[in-house]
Protein backbone atom coordinates (compact mmCIF):
# COMPACT_ATOMS: atom_id res chain seq x y z
CA UNK A 1 0.00 0.00 0.00
CA UNK A 2 2.64 2.46 0.85
CA UNK A 3 4.46 2.03 -2.10
CA UNK A 4 1.37 2.26 -4.22
CA UNK A 5 0.83 6.08 -2.58
CA UNK A 6 4.55 6.65 -3.64
CA UNK A 7 4.70 5.62 -7.40
CA UNK A 8 0.74 8.05 -7.31
CA UNK A 9 2.94 11.00 -5.65
CA UNK A 10 5.79 10.63 -8.01
CA UNK A 11 3.32 9.59 -11.06
CA UNK A 12 1.06 12.87 -10.40
CA UNK A 13 4.53 15.03 -9.30
CA UNK A 14 5.83 14.06 -12.58
CA UNK A 15 2.37 14.94 -14.61
CA UNK A 16 2.36 18.41 -13.31
CA UNK A 17 6.22 19.12 -14.13
CA UNK A 18 5.29 18.49 -18.02
CA UNK A 19 2.67 20.36 -17.68
CA UNK A 20 4.02 23.73 -16.27
CA UNK A 21 6.79 23.47 -19.14
CA UNK A 22 4.99 24.71 -22.04
CA UNK A 23 3.24 27.60 -20.04
CA UNK A 24 6.80 28.66 -19.33
CA UNK A 25 8.27 28.07 -22.63
CA UNK A 26 5.27 30.35 -24.51
CA UNK A 27 6.50 33.68 -22.49
CA UNK A 28 8.89 36.01 -24.24
CA UNK A 29 11.18 36.00 -21.20
CA UNK A 30 10.38 40.19 -21.53
CA UNK A 31 7.13 41.23 -19.38
CA UNK A 32 6.28 44.44 -21.42
CA UNK A 33 5.67 41.92 -24.13
CA UNK A 34 4.31 39.08 -22.61
CA UNK A 35 2.06 42.13 -20.99
CA UNK A 36 0.80 43.48 -24.62
CA UNK A 37 -0.46 40.21 -25.88
CA UNK A 38 -4.55 40.62 -25.19
CA UNK A 39 -4.18 44.38 -24.09
CA UNK A 40 -6.36 46.82 -26.33
CA UNK A 41 -4.07 49.73 -25.69
CA UNK A 42 -0.08 49.91 -26.75
CA UNK A 43 2.36 48.78 -24.08
CA UNK A 44 5.55 50.93 -23.32
CA UNK A 45 8.83 49.72 -21.92
CA UNK A 46 11.37 52.40 -20.65
CA UNK A 47 14.86 52.03 -22.55
CA UNK A 48 16.22 54.91 -20.04
CA UNK A 49 15.53 53.90 -16.47
CA UNK A 50 18.23 56.03 -14.40
CA UNK A 51 20.58 53.26 -14.09
CA UNK A 52 17.68 51.66 -12.04
CA UNK A 53 17.13 47.78 -11.57
CA UNK A 54 13.35 46.67 -12.35
CA UNK A 55 12.10 45.68 -8.88
CA UNK A 56 8.75 44.91 -9.48
CA UNK A 57 5.98 43.80 -12.56
CA UNK A 58 2.94 43.74 -12.11
CA UNK A 59 -1.02 43.61 -13.79
CA UNK A 60 -3.63 45.00 -12.11
CA UNK A 61 -7.31 44.68 -12.65
CA UNK A 62 -9.18 47.87 -13.67
CA UNK A 63 -13.11 46.83 -13.54
CA UNK A 64 -15.43 44.84 -15.82
CA UNK A 65 -15.13 44.81 -19.20
CA UNK A 66 -11.89 47.01 -18.69
CA UNK A 67 -8.06 46.52 -19.81
CA UNK A 68 -5.40 45.53 -17.19
CA UNK A 69 -3.04 48.32 -15.98
CA UNK A 70 0.31 47.51 -16.10
CA UNK A 71 1.91 48.37 -12.85
CA UNK A 72 6.00 48.15 -12.24
CA UNK A 73 8.53 49.65 -10.03
CA UNK A 74 12.24 50.48 -10.43
CA UNK A 75 14.82 50.74 -8.19
CA UNK A 76 13.76 51.29 -3.94
CA UNK A 77 14.67 53.49 -1.07
CA UNK A 78 15.39 57.14 -1.57
CA UNK A 79 15.49 56.52 -5.39
CA UNK A 80 13.22 55.23 -7.17
CA UNK A 81 9.78 55.30 -9.58
CA UNK A 82 6.81 53.40 -10.35
CA UNK A 83 5.05 53.43 -13.52
CA UNK A 84 1.29 52.42 -14.78
CA UNK A 85 0.23 52.00 -17.91
CA UNK A 86 -3.22 52.00 -18.72
CA UNK A 87 -5.60 52.69 -22.21
CA UNK A 88 -6.37 56.55 -22.59
CA UNK A 89 -10.05 55.59 -23.59
CA UNK A 90 -10.57 53.73 -20.34
CA UNK A 91 -8.25 54.94 -17.70
CA UNK A 92 -7.71 53.01 -14.56
CA UNK A 93 -8.70 54.19 -11.69
CA UNK A 94 -5.84 53.35 -9.64
CA UNK A 95 -4.83 54.90 -5.84
CA UNK A 96 -1.96 57.73 -6.97
CA UNK A 97 -1.13 58.84 -3.32
CA UNK A 98 1.82 61.09 -3.35
CA UNK A 99 4.19 60.70 -0.26
CA UNK A 100 6.66 63.57 0.72
CA UNK A 101 8.71 64.41 -1.68
CA UNK A 102 7.78 62.43 -5.00
CA UNK A 103 6.84 64.01 -8.00
CA UNK A 104 3.83 62.60 -10.37
CA UNK A 105 3.89 63.11 -14.02
CA UNK A 106 1.52 62.04 -16.96
CA UNK A 107 1.90 61.61 -20.36
CA UNK A 108 -0.40 60.45 -22.99
CA UNK A 109 1.47 58.37 -25.72
CA UNK A 110 0.03 57.36 -29.25
CA UNK A 111 -1.76 54.49 -30.05
CA UNK A 112 -1.06 52.03 -33.04
CA UNK A 113 -3.07 49.78 -35.45
CA UNK A 114 -6.28 49.18 -33.88
CA UNK A 115 -4.97 49.13 -30.25
CA UNK A 116 -5.80 52.49 -28.07
CA UNK A 117 -2.91 55.14 -27.01
CA UNK A 118 -1.74 55.00 -23.15
CA UNK A 119 -1.76 56.73 -20.80
CA UNK A 120 1.94 56.51 -18.74
CA UNK A 121 1.93 57.82 -15.15
CA UNK A 122 5.14 58.00 -12.85
CA UNK A 123 5.46 58.77 -9.41
CA UNK A 124 9.55 59.49 -8.59
CA UNK A 125 11.24 59.68 -5.24
CA UNK A 126 14.77 61.55 -5.83
CA UNK A 127 15.32 61.38 -9.55
CA UNK A 128 16.18 64.84 -10.92
CA UNK A 129 13.44 66.03 -13.66
CA UNK A 130 15.83 65.80 -16.75
CA UNK A 131 15.95 62.18 -16.11
CA UNK A 132 12.61 61.89 -15.92
CA UNK A 133 12.19 63.96 -19.30
CA UNK A 134 15.36 61.13 -20.83
CA UNK A 135 13.09 58.31 -19.05
CA UNK A 136 9.46 59.29 -20.96
CA UNK A 137 11.38 60.43 -24.38
CA UNK A 138 12.95 56.91 -24.24
CA UNK A 139 9.80 54.67 -23.92
CA UNK A 140 9.92 51.92 -26.91
CA UNK A 141 6.24 50.32 -27.82
CA UNK A 142 6.16 46.78 -28.06
CA UNK A 143 3.33 46.75 -30.27
CA UNK A 144 4.53 45.45 -33.64
CA UNK A 145 2.19 45.69 -36.85
CA UNK A 146 1.00 41.80 -38.03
Amino acid sequence: MKNKRTLVAALAAGILALSVIPVQAMGSGNPYQDAQTGLNYVVYQPSYTAGLALKKFGMTTCGVGRDESVAVQYGSGKKFFTLTESSIKNICPMNMMLIRGATRTVVNKPGAGSLAGTQVVTISVGIPRAQLNQFFSHLVPKYTAK
